[in-house]
């Protein structure tokens, strides 16, 4: 997020906060890639999405119904051939619950932390999908992947990691990728206003620097960044209320986390790892400021190129 400068009580300007860079996030998911099997043993790094009939204190179900709800949203078609596209995958957990779903899918997921492709390979095999899975390692808004041949994207809470406000930047390559009538499928949290509150607008600095994302996206500014990158159809949905369950594992977890990681480490956690708890907390905090902060459900479909 670009913040305007501020004044200090001596009226001499503060120094600019500097976001953190792809270099930033690849360190950070480096130094904790396997922290993550404490959240979920699939390697399932998202919140979950609860529905009727889940149980709120079995986490690993909701995260896997989250997968599939974005399968779900993708509307790929039944019984046909498809190949698509995780913009952003972590581990590839989401691929792996869909690939398991479709026998017919193809998967190509995106990263551009090595570790986290080897972790995914290695899970590949155990649930039958790694003759349909491909690991890619590159940078999300430049993968270098062929235009229009995907017929399904979606990022699942990892569009906050492109640069911007409006995340331009993976709008357009997501653009580039997907077949004219695709889906693309974004799940995340947005900023609501322009300017958050001054406390919301501090919790989301520490969240962000903490997990090393330069900022999430305006909502606004992000629907009209796919409309302006060639999509129709863009629809918001809220799911504030669908990953609260999950939400709520969170205290316990980072807590009985924290206090393993640090005893297993004589109280020397590396700097990422440390900030890595200190985001958990943040997150559910952040989520307590409806005004300025939303997680929902983004879908669009790409536009047929008018001739």
């Amino acid at each position: 997020m670009t913040h305007a400068p501020t004044c200090t009580t001596s009226g001499a300007p503060a120094a600019a906060h500097r976001a953190p860079t792809s270099q930033d996030t690849q360190a950070y998911f480096t130094e904790t890639a396997h922290d993550y099997r404490a959240w979920s043993p699939g390697y399932n790094m998202h919140f979950g999405f609860w529905r009727a009939g889940l149980n709120p204190l079995r986490r690993e179900p909701m995260l896997e119904a989250m997968n599939h709800a974005v399968g779900e949203a993708l509307a790929l078609p039944a019984g046909t051939p498809a190949c698509v596209v995780d913009l952003g995958c972590g581990a590839g957990a989401a691929a792996r619950t869909l690939l398991r779903r479709w026998p017919l899918l193809h998967a190509v997921t995106v990263t551009n932390v090595p570790v986290q492709n080897d972790i995914a390979r290695a899970l590949d095999a155990p649930a039958g999908v790694a003759g349909r899975a491909v690991h890619l390692a590159a940078d999300f808004t430049r993968t270098g992947l062929p235009a229009a041949q995907a017929n399904g994207a979606w990022a699942l809470e990892s569009a906050c990691y492109a640069p911007g406000d409006d995340k331009r930047a993976f709008c357009r390559e997501a653009a580039r990728l997907l077949k004219p009538g695709a889906r693309l499928v974004v799940v995340d949290g947005f900023l609501l206003r322009g300017r958050p509150g001054r406390i919301a607008g501090r919790l989301h600095r520490l969240w962000a620097d903490s997990w090393a994302v330069p900022t999430l996206a305006r909502r606004d500014d992000f629907l009209a960044a796919l409309r302006a990158e060639g999509f129709e159809q863009v629809r918001f949905r809220s799911l504030r209320w669908r990953i609260a369950p999950s939400a709520l594992h969170v205290p316990w977890l980072a807590t009985r986390f924290a206090i393993a990681a640090l005893w297993k480490a004589r109280g020397r956690l590396t700097p990422w790892r440390r900030r890595h708890i200190v985001a958990s907390y943040c997150a559910l905090a952040l989520g307590l400021f409806w005004r300025d902060f939303d997680y929902g459900m983004v879908t669009a479909v790409r536009a047929h190129d008018k001739t």
